[in-house]
């Protein structure tokens, strides 16, 4: 069973170190997309307090990016930017996210670490339920929801102002979560 400790450590073996993006928001709307939203904005905190990341890439611009790493989006540009994704795409994208250019095969040591990786990867899913629903913006899952997001050869619709980024929404009933990272040239 997750919990405060194995959250935080899960999500630093992760992310930690890189330039991401993860927290978690309550399930208020009916519409996920507002929660997301939420979350994306800084505009609600996690409702368990268990902690978040919020390491963006450093900008040059008037945009304090540091504290809001996202763009404003509309609800509706939601659905043409993320696709469907199931679980096994979805943990194989949570550990591809600490890769360079999202790849799993760009992480160091990754053949060792696999199984730690994968296991982190599970317990941070696992705090949304078997019932959660998972959203990318990987163009490889656009057409196949089960695509292999360990490795993929894809691009991004881009949901910040940095050159490329790469994410994961999950929703469950009563909370979503959102786990991104972000690169610049």
């Amino acid at each position: 069973m997750i919990d405060s400790t194995s959250w935080k450590s899960a999500l630093l073996e992760l992310l930690g170190g890189a330039f991401t993006f993860a927290a978690a928001g309550p399930r208020d709307h009916e519409d996920w997309r507002r929660d997301v939203q939420a979350v994306m904005s800084l505009k609600v905190t996690d409702p368990r307090k268990w902690g978040s990341l919020n390491c963006p890439p450093p900008t040059s611009g008037s945009r304090n990016t540091e504290v809001k790493p996202f763009a404003d989006l509309r609800l509706d540009e939601f659905d043409t930017l993320l696709y469907a994704v199931g679980n096994k795409s979805a943990t194989q994208l949570l550990v591809a996210l600490q890769g360079q250019h999202y790849q799993a095969a760009n992480i160091p040591d990754f053949e060792n670490r696999k199984d730690r990786l994968f296991g982190c990867a599970e317990e941070i899913l696992s705090r949304f339920g078997q019932e959660a629903a998972y959203y990318t913006n990987a163009a490889d899952a656009r057409t196949d929801p089960a695509a292999d997001l360990l490795n993929p050869d894809t691009e991004w619709n881009c949901f910040s102002d940095f050159t490329t980024d790469c994410g994961l929404v999950v929703v469950s009933d009563s909370e979503v979560g959102v786990f991104w990272a972000f690169d610049e040239d």
